[in-house]
């Protein structure tokens, strides 16, 4: 059982959607999730802890808890899927965190944590909340609630932090922090620390895990690719750039990926 929910504004800005996974173990213990600049929490419905690994070294796990906040990553890492068979979860636009939070979403790039850690006694109580939920629809609406609850600051993001992100997020493949900053009405160095705080990662990195986000999309299951098209469609300026880039953000080629994907985008078996 899948399902998808998006929130009713203002939450909508800054959530992409809440999701809802009910199903069989899966055959592989272990799975690597891509980067994709976002942050999400999910809350596990059963009484195991969830544990979050080095994908190079499976004997060694950096999170683990009946909550995570996986912050905006440039960095894959790997689950374990015997903790995914009862889960729901809050998948957050890029930025999206930023008002939930006191901290800046920078000091939570590329790391996960036990959600304790970030919201202390409401962690646990919004997960009683939902246990106790009778229907999906009712468990997102204790997620919706609990965000208005949580809320540290406005909903609102700076307004170049706001038309960056939808800009990068539309074209990453022709994107480039010198173009965007000929539109913004703020110094350099100003545009960029400001969108470190809310984002978490610079405009650069941003960019460049979107547009490998848009060439997992192309690529997704396909049969047979062209790789020196997709470079060139991806905006890389060559092939080697390309395969750099990807390696980068997934620990393995781009015809390793493609041997491996699954239907789902972004989970990619390892064991």
């Amino acid at each position: 059982m899948h399902r998808l929910h998006t929130p009713a504004p203002p939450l909508d800005a800054f959530v992409r959607c809440f999701w809802y996974w009910e199903g069989a173990p899966q055959l592989h213990a272990h799975e690597r999730l891509m980067p994709n600049g976002e942050a999400a929490i999910i809350f596990n419905l059963r009484d195991e802890e969830m544990r979050t690994y080095d994908p190079e070294n499976l004997d060694r796990y950096v999170c683990c808890g009946l909550v995570t906040f996986s912050g905006p990553r440039m960095d894959c890492f790997a689950i374990e899927t015997t903790s995914e068979d009862r889960v729901v979860g809050i998948e957050f636009q890029p930025g999206g965190t930023f008002p939930f939070f006191r901290a800046p979403a920078s000091e939570m790039a590329n790391q996960s944590l036990p959600l304790e850690c970030l919201w202390r006694a409401a962690t646990g109580e919004i997960r009683e909340q939902l246990l106790a939920a009778g229907s999906v629809d009712a468990m997102f609406a204790v997620l919706e609630h609990s965000l208005m609850v949580q809320l540290a600051r406005p909903l609102g993001l700076h307004p170049a932090v706001d038309y960056a992100r939808a800009h990068i997020y539309r074209a990453p493949h022709v994107a480039t922090v010198s173009g965007l900053m000929e539109r913004i009405g703020i110094s350099h160095r100003r545009f960029i620390d400001v969108f470190h705080d809310q984002v978490g990662l610079t405009p650069k990195v941003f960019c460049r895990v979107r547009r490998f986000q848009r060439v997992l999309q192309g690529v997704h299951r396909k049969a047979a690719v062209d790789w020196a098209q997709v470079a060139l469609d991806g905006g890389y300026y060559d092939q080697a750039h390309f395969i750099h880039d990807f390696q980068r953000f997934s620990g393995m080629t781009p015809a390793a990926y493609l041997a491996r994907a699954t239907e789902h985008l972004n989970h990619v078996p390892i064991a």
